[in-house]
């Protein structure tokens, strides 16, 4: 099986979908008819556009409404037919994709479609091209990939073949048992989509919502090892019809693309190219802060209020590490660090440190992904960490815990102050509970891509927050026991609070880090002791938790005095906390958990409306 993109998974013109296909790393793609009726040059200039580029095309799609005609109409879809077949010619490839009629004069019946394709075998075999069937999901007779399968059996044609979607086939729920019964060389094409999980018809979810492999929430592994058993050899080419894509900048959807045929690679059965399973996440290992000196202060206290201790100093440029526990944070106030990163974005945070066992094959799935990674001679760095440099700019360091302890002993110079908090349960803050990114959507797709492929997760369902600006759709990726866990927060209105983040960072980033302790009160006084300011929760939210959980009267006045918000799910409570936004961007949360499992989801539109009114309207 190959890598192939169907030029309408990309905005722009032909010659620009091109290029960013050929750059991103594919040889072959399909040609939508649509961009080659609106391409300016000849059908023998796209060709040679493709050819030019390095490329070859795998087929030209879709052709539609052809089978089940009678008379006129199904004279004209012979005509057309041949028209295709001239131009595929002219554009090198010998494969045209044929999708189900939903033609308003077609007529049902397997016999009937069978009899139509052999013949349009036949005008095929005229011309040296091969036809492959598709059942859509929405198709008027034929809907469903195994009475495709037993057309394309039954015209028992040569150039006859079969097409397998995997939107298609998961948007009905279809069995992919049958998968398996089908001989490989009678599939021509396989094309390849992914999508959320949605309640909506077949062909507005189709239309809108599919993505690549890796961003959606379909069993695409399951798939694949189906189709590994029958044999199947030719191209895995996706096609993927999105709004976001459809505005998105074309190189990076391509190259998106092109990591998402290798990720469906690496679930192949029996590969030879000894790719490592993706890892299994621990937990956090350290945050990295880029620290704008006139918030250096600040945070220093903030840190110190709260247990942690400064353990070292960098040996190489202004940053400290401070330590509780196992939970280490670098404030780095080098104004010239990380290409500028700080300058950019402001205080904010640049680097993540994630647990894993065994870091080096991480690293080396992680490059046969081919994900923009950074290693440590590639920046001079004195650590031997190497990370993911994802799309919003920030590294995402994957440690065990050898790799951790070397680059720190490397890189700081021990203060001599010692981390009096050497085990969780002397600590006040005990671990980072999650980490929330604000991002634009095709950065959110883009990160969501990379982290799923790489690593051994698992996604929530997405969820609305009310925003009084506009909606914020908010999905988590975590690990099985949660101690890792990332939230993600994209919305497409303006002057939401997410957005309004990336507007002030300056792009999409780490919007929050939530640290979790075993007493919410203790670190409410802690805050205030360091003159750390809580965000101020409306008055009438305490009234209302009389009505929705049953607590005692003073217990929900002791919550008002801290502005700490509750929440209770079937196995426990949850408290939270929130810092005020630094310069309306970056906050910290705190959160104590009874056993609770969310990430308090019911009360995060009270969080965007606090946020919301501290800023007023002059700022919003």
């Amino acid at each position: 099986m190959f890598p192939s993109i169907a030029t309408v998974c990309l905005s722009g013109s032909l010659q620009k979908k091109i290029k960013c296909i050929a750059a991103a790393g594919f040889k072959d793609v399909e040609i939508f008819e649509n961009d080659l009726t609106a391409f300016e040059g000849s059908v023998k200039d796209a060709g040679q556009l493709v050819k030019d580029h390095g490329l070859k095309v795998t087929a030209l799609q879709p052709f539609r409404d052809f089978e089940g005609l009678t008379g006129r109409d199904r004279q004209l879809a012979f005509n057309r037919a041949e028209v295709k077949f001239e131009q595929m010619a002219e554009l090198g490839t010998d494969l045209l994709m044929i999708c189900s009629s939903c033609h308003p004069n077609s007529a049902g019946g397997i016999e009937r479609i069978a009899a139509d394709f052999d013949e349009l075998g036949d005008l095929a075999e005229k011309h040296n091209m091969r036809i492959a069937y598709e059942a859509l999901a929405w198709g008027k007779h034929i809907h469903d990939y195994r009475d495709s399968w037993e057309i394309v059996r039954r015209a028992n044609h040569s150039q006859v073949g079969l097409v397998l979607d995997t939107f298609h086939i998961f948007s009905r729920g279809t069995d992919l048992s049958a998968i398996e019964n089908i001989p490989g060389d009678k599939i021509f094409l396989v094309q390849t989509a992914d999508a959320p999980a949605l309640s909506m018809d077949h062909l507005s979810w189709s239309r809108h919502y599919r993505c690549f492999p890796g961003q959606g929430e379909l069993d695409i592994s399951r798939f694949m090892r189906s189709l590994t058993k029958t044999g199947y050899e030719g191209p895995l080419s996706h096609e993927i019809f999105n709004d976001v894509f459809r505005r998105s900048e074309p190189a990076q959807t391509a190259r998106d693309g092109f990591r998402s045929s290798l990720y469906l690679e690496s679930m192949i059965q029996n590969s030879t190219n000894d790719i490592p399973s993706p890892e299994t996440l621990r937990g956090f290992d350290f945050v990295e802060i880029a620290c704008q000196p006139k918030h250096l202060d600040s945070l220093r206290k903030f840190f110190s209020a709260l247990g942690f201790f400064k353990t070292g100093t960098h040996k190489l440029m202004p940053a400290e590490q401070w330590c509780s526990g196992e939970l280490q944070f670098i404030l780095n106030s080098d104004e010239d660090f990380a290409d500028q990163f700080l300058t950019l974005h402001g205080t904010s945070v640049v680097a993540v440190g994630i647990k894993v066992d065994i870091a080096f094959s991480c690293t080396k799935r992680a490059k046969h992904l081919k994900l923009p990674i950074i290693e440590p001679k590639q920046v001079g760095a004195e650590h031997n960490m190497v990370g993911l440099k994802n799309v919003d700019g920030t590294v995402w360091y994957w440690v065990d815990r050898s790799t951790s302890q070397h680059a720190f002993e490397n890189s700081f110079v021990p203060t001599g102050v010692t981390n009096q908090n050497s085990s969780q349960e002397s600590t006040l803050i005990s671990q980072i509970d999650h980490i929330s990114m604000s991002q634009s959507y095709p950065d959110f797709l883009s990160t969501l891509q990379s982290f799923r492929s790489l690593f051994n997760l698992t996604k929530t369902s997405v969820f609305d927050v009310f925003d009084p600006k506009g909606l914020i759709q908010s999905q988590v990726v975590q690990n099985e026991d949660l101690s890792f866990q990332l939230a993600f927060n994209v919305s497409d209105a303006q002057s939401t609070t997410s957005a309004k983040f990336i507007e002030r960072s300056k792009g999409s980033g780490v919007q929050h880090i939530a640290l979790r302790t075993q007493d919410i009160f203790t670190c409410a006084n802690a805050l205030k002791g360091s003159g750390t300011s809580a965000l101020k929760i409306p008055k009438n939210y305490y009234a209302d938790l009389h009505t929705r959980f049953d607590i005692n009267p003073s217990f929900v006045e002791r919550l008002k005095s801290h502005q700490i918000l509750y929440d209770e799910d079937e196995h426990g409570a949850f408290y939270q906390l929130y810092t005020l936004p630094l310069e309306g961007k970056f906050f910290f949360e705190f959160v104590q958990r009874d056993n609770y499992k969310g990430l308090g989801a019911s009360n995060a539109w009270l969080r965007a409306s606090a946020q919301q009114s501290h800023y007023g309207p002059e700022q919003n």
